[in-house]
């Protein structure tokens, strides 16, 4: 079962309900990365304390001393109570807390792919509120470029959330905000022509003066061109363009794609790649579309190379790849539709309807956190433990049944041992389930 998250977010969106059809391949339910915590012991006297870093994996590193490594910069990450550089280490990612003003600092303004010499350290970080539980982490002290980029730069990728309105995980656009701190005009140009048809996660809102029924989309925005349709976005456009009649043609209509719409597009990946030298712009992108009212959807990817010089672009190039189309299950009792987490609470409960049937229920101490039932007997110790968060799904040829396999990790005063079991879920709406345990643990 592949659970296709950008359908998903169309898909309710538009109707509510949505997903491609597909057979159930072996995949993990959730994959969590735990930020490891310590408590506030750490040595004080003169032994260094040893640890680990991905950024120097092949040696250990030790707290508040000074390191300098050449990095490769993806983007910066603001959203959280300390700011973070996100690099790459031979194809590794990593984080690095950093404490400076890029914006307003063409310095440390950097651009997807650029080398830089970061100083760091290992220090302890507390959070806000929260001052008894110390994390250690990598700190950025500075950071310099030392080479350009020659790679294309990600401007629009995606990410998984999980949307509370709906309760369930959706595709959500992720747009390289340090690259839009610093676009030149020509980039701002090719890419706002290239989303100025195709939607980007548009919805209805306010203009300026206070007048409803213009729809803001996410690409416009990020470009400061204001929302879709506005004099500011078809000016600018018109202007760069104004020696491109192709391009000028197009212009003349301008499409308004909400994302509730029946049929619209979404971008999955877009990539812009400037060679100053040759004086061209290189945008490449992936497009999936949908049909609810037919139940279709369809893919294609793209790429567009445009000439530009200090006051012009023209669209010298497109090559699209074949149009490939699926059907989409619109049924939401459809096992592919259906938040996988559903199956994790289905199986929990029955699990402890099995341990309910037992004379000692009402002794045992039982938790349920982070998706991980413990069961533990009036003596303390572990009698079942279930991590969900390594549960796998199977199909089978019946597309409303699956196989869940958990290990237990159990056993008592007398050693634990691990138990792999499988139970088989049968659907019978989107929140109730027929659930039986299949034959006997390995």
């Amino acid at each position: 079962m592949k659970y296709t998250c950008i359908l998903l977010f169309l898909l309710v969106a538009a109707c509510g309900q949505g997903g491609k059809q597909k057979e159930v391949p072996k995949t993990k339910v959730q994959k969590t990365e735990m930020v490891h915590e310590k408590v506030d012991n750490l040595e004080t006297d003169n032994k260094p304390t040893k640890l680990s870093s991905a950024l120097r994996p092949d040696e250990p590193v030790f707290l508040n001393l000074t390191y300098t490594d050449t990095l490769e910069f993806s983007d910066y990450e603001d959203d959280f109570d300390y700011w973070y550089l996100k690099v790459r280490k031979n194809g590794a990612k990593v984080s690095l807390i950093y404490n400076w003003d890029w914006r307003n600092n063409q310095d440390y303004n950097f651009r997807q792919g650029d080398l830089i010499a970061v100083q760091w350290k290992m220090d302890s970080i507390v959070n806000p509120g929260d001052e008894a539980i110390v994390h250690i982490e990598e700190v950025a002290i500075t950071a310099k470029k030392i080479a350009s980029g020659n790679k294309p730069i990600t401007f629009l990728s995606r990410e998984t959330v999980y949307d509370e309105g709906i309760k369930a995980e959706v595709s959500s656009m992720v747009i390289n905000a340090s690259f839009c701190e610093n676009i030149s005009n020509p980039e701002k140009a090719a890419l706002g022509f290239v989303a100025y048809d195709i939607g980007n996660e548009c919805e209805g809102g306010y203009d300026s003066e206070g007048n409803e029924n213009v729809l803001w989309c996410r690409i416009g925005s990020a470009l400061d061109l204001g929302h879709q349709c506005s004099d500011r976005q078809l000016s600018f456009l018109r202007k760069w363009f104004a020696k491109d009649t192709v391009a000028l043609k197009k212009l003349e209509s301008c499409p308004t794609m909400p994302n509730t719409a029946t049929i619209q597009t979404t971008f999955n990946e877009i990539l812009i790649q400037n060679n100053e030298a040759e004086k061209t712009i290189t945008v490449s992108y992936k497009v999936t579309g949908i049909n609810t009212r037919d139940s279709k959807s369809w893919d294609w990817s793209q790429i567009d190379v445009f000439e530009y010089n200090a006051e012009n672009i023209v669209l010298v190039d497109s090559k699209k790849s074949d149009v490939s189309e699926d059907k989409i299950n619109m049924n939401p009792d459809a096992v592919e539709n259906i938040d996988p987490q559903n199956f994790v609470l289905a199986l929990k409960d029955h699990i402890l309807n099995e341990w309910k049937e037992q004379d000692n229920f009402d002794t045992l101490k039982i938790t349920f956190a982070n998706n991980v039932l413990n069961i533990k007997g009036n003596d303390g110790f572990t009698l079942s433990n279930y991590d969900f968060n390594e549960m796998v799904i199977n199909g089978t040829n019946d597309p409303q049944t699956i196989y869940l396999t958990i290990t237990n990790e159990g056993g008592g005063a007398g050693g634990n041992v691990l138990l792999e079991e499988t139970f088989s879920l049968t659907v019978l709406d989107a929140e109730n389930f027929d659930i039986k345990k299949e034959g006997k643990p390995n």
